[in-house]
């Protein structure tokens, strides 16, 4: 899960979820999402100004799109 989130490595994790042989077998991706929407929150509220950097607003756009991207793999493993 740490190395998920240090090395930013979400292609990896989408693309091989449900592979027996997948790198990141053990991380769930419930925790995952909780994880990242958890940063989501917390860099909203630390940069209330944050908007105003593209650097800041491309993170939060990568961020969303993990979350969403997040939230259909869950809703298709859970059907």
């Amino acid at each position: 899960l740490l190395d998920l989130f240090i090395q930013w490595d979400w292609s990896t994790y989408l693309a091989d979820y449900g592979q027996p042989n997948c790198k990141y077998l053990r991380v769930n991706p419930v925790t995952a999402l909780t994880l990242l929407e958890k940063m989501k929150d917390t860099s909203r509220k630390n940069n209330m100004f944050a908007q105003f950097r593209k650097n800041e607003r491309d993170k939060q756009k990568l961020i969303d799109t993990v979350a969403k991207q997040l939230r259909g793999l869950i809703s298709s493993h859970h059907s």
